[in-house]
């Protein structure tokens, strides 16, 4: 494929992608983070671990890391370490958000500092390439620069993990050729991407070329699925995740051949998703889920991107207090689509079906839980009202609203993501050896999901921020933010 021939399917991101000029640059010069301890070893001292894969709390212990890892419980502490009081708090891995979106000329200055404010030190990037090697300074190289600067402490904001493509997504009725999938696939390898990004206008036989070649170069390829194609026909051609909880809505009632074939969007009216609803089967979900199982394919259910659809003209919705984050462009963004959701429902008439579409989403998330189906933590962050770092918290409730335990929630955004990512050596429990990643908590999560939301300190590539030096990211991206009103 020639490098500067522009492709002809790419999407936007899911907010607003505009290069900002001056402020842009402003705002990434002139931004000062709150300023954590740094030490070559921390002693944290009487916390309680939490065993996130056996459920249960260790008694309070001594623990020590050096050099960013976590060390043997025999090792000695020396005098150059810094001392955290762990008495009455509880120690767990940090929190990965494996479908985020942070490709975007203030992410440095008003995106990233949020992830790590919240505990969120790892994020799976969903949109992280542009369409020809032509669109911009905010590509994927600067992606690369981003990730090269945060491993080296230069920038701070949480581990990018995975780096994908531009979503895969020729025009309706494009009927791309075996030569152009196929050289688009080498092309996303040769500029170092780790997934290909597929999307819902792809063909069937579009998407098996693409994962054939995917699977010659030992790329991963993941996303929203073909509208022609049934989800296990897409782990049977060896999907590693399935994006978004819609899929297995879409498949599993009775009209589903019918809906497939015939339809253009993956934003179906309310009286189609009364239809799903309605004519729901447990029965043709669990094919779906014993192939995911067989073939190793997981979920990310996001099921925090439904509740617009849901809850567009609740005001408690609409008026978040963590909208002061959120910066003008991006804000009134969200309040338009939450209008045309509210406007579409009112005039439809049938808002309990957009209710019970989302309440569905969470029924099948269980139900694949259930099944045996390995279930990840993403939030589509910055789609409308998924709030950059914070809806991670919010995402860890839905899960256990659809069924997981706290526990269980909490693997999904800690252990399965590392061994989703083949990082399991390094990541995902507080075990000596890993990298020391880590939440202080002041509340048992395993007692209460809510309780996620209660910290204290993060350690972080080398440094403890306290809850002050937390609290002054959050604030110094709200005092920029008010800036610019």
């Amino acid at each position: 494929m020639n490098q500067q021939q522009k492709l002809p399917w790419a999407v936007p991101l899911s907010f607003n992608f505009r290069v900002l000029g001056c402020m842009a640059l402003l705002l990434t010069t002139q931004f000062v983070h709150g300023q954590p301890e740094s030490s070559e070893a921390f002693l944290i001292q009487n916390i309680q671990i939490i065993d996130i894969e056996a459920d249960r709390i260790h008694p309070p212990a001594n623990v020590l890391i050096r050099e960013g890892r976590i060390q043997p419980s025999e090792n000695n502490a020396g005098d150059n370490s810094l001392v955290i009081d762990g008495e009455g708090l509880y120690l767990m891995p940090a929190l990965w958000d494996m479908h985020a979106h942070i490709r975007h000329p203030l992410a440095e200055s008003l995106i990233l500092p949020q992830f790590i404010a919240n505990g969120v030190t790892g994020i799976g990037e969903m949109n992280s390439e542009c369409d020809s090697p032509d669109g911009g300074d905010f590509c994927l190289p600067r992606m690369q620069q981003w990730q090269e600067q945060i491993e080296s402490g230069e920038l701070l904001g949480p581990r990018f993990l995975a780096l994908s493509s531009f979503p895969v997504n020729p025009p309706w009725d494009y009927q791309a050729s075996e030569e152009e999938i196929r050289g688009l696939v080498a092309e996303m390898d040769r500029r170092g991407v780790d997934l290909i990004k597929t999307y819902f206008r792809l063909s069937p036989q579009a998407f098996l070329w693409l994962a054939d070649e995917a699977g010659k170069r030992g790329l991963d390829f993941a996303g929203h699925l073909p509208m022609q194609m049934r989800a296990e026909e897409a782990a049977d051609a060896g999907l590693r995740s399935l994006e978004h909880a819609r899929d297995f809505l879409f498949d599993c009632y009775a009209g589903s051949a019918e809906f497939r074939a015939q339809a253009r969007t993956q934003n179906p009216e309310p009286a189609v998703r009364r239809q799903m609803v309605d004519g729901f089967s447990p029965e043709i979900c669990q094919r779906s889920f014993a192939t995911f199982v067989e073939n190793d394919s997981w979920y990310v259910p996001t099921h925090v991107t439904r509740r617009l659809d849901a809850l567009a003209s609740d005001p408690a919705f609409r008026n978040d207090p963590r909208l002061r984050y959120i910066w003008p462009e991006i804000r009134q963004q969200w309040q338009r689509d939450a209008d045309n959701m509210a406007a579409l429902v009112e005039n439809q008439g049938d808002a309990e079906a957009m209710l019970a579409f989302y309440e569905k989403g969470l029924e099948i998330t269980g139900l694949a839980h259930e099944a045996g189906v390995r279930i990840l933590l993403g939030t589509d962050s910055g789609d409308s009202y998924s709030f950059f770092g914070s809806s991670v918290h919010d995402e860890l409730a839905e899960l256990v609203k659809a069924g997981l335990s706290p526990a269980e929630a909490l693997a999904a955004a800690t252990s399965s993501a590392a061994e989703f990512l083949r990082l399991g050596e390094d990541y995902g429990s507080v075990e000596p050896g890993k990298v020391a990643d880590l939440l202080l908590l002041r509340e048992n999560p395993l007692q209460n999901i809510q309780h996620s939301r209660s910290i204290e300190g993060l350690l972080f590539n080398g440094n403890y921020y306290d809850r002050q030096a937390l609290d002054q990211l959050l604030e110094e991206v709200a005092n920029s933010i008010d800036s610019m009103d």
